[in-house]
């Protein structure tokens, strides 16, 4: 009787195993993305500093294409 008492007690513990794993696995999978969301946003704005950029002295990014001087070539077909 005693061989089966462990058994059943080792089957017991197993189940509990198998489930409190799945359990944690399905926690994570619902709880670490959005606080992984959460903390990277809150770290990349305590780490973004734009104290010392000037943005009314900033000029246009991109620069228009000159076409007054005549030439119709593209800036792909120019040859070196």
């Amino acid at each position: 009787m005693a061989m089966e008492e462990k058994e059943e007690k080792k089957r017991h513990s197993t189940l509990k195993m198998v489930l409190g794993g799945a359990a944690i696995a399905a926690a994570s999978c619902v709880v670490i993305p959005p606080l992984m969301k959460k903390s990277a946003s809150k770290l990349y704005k305590a780490q973004s500093d734009t104290s010392d950029i000037d943005f009314d002295e900033m000029g246009p990014e991109i620069v228009p294409i000159d076409r007054n001087d005549g030439s119709s070539e593209q800036p792909s077909d120019i040859e070196e």
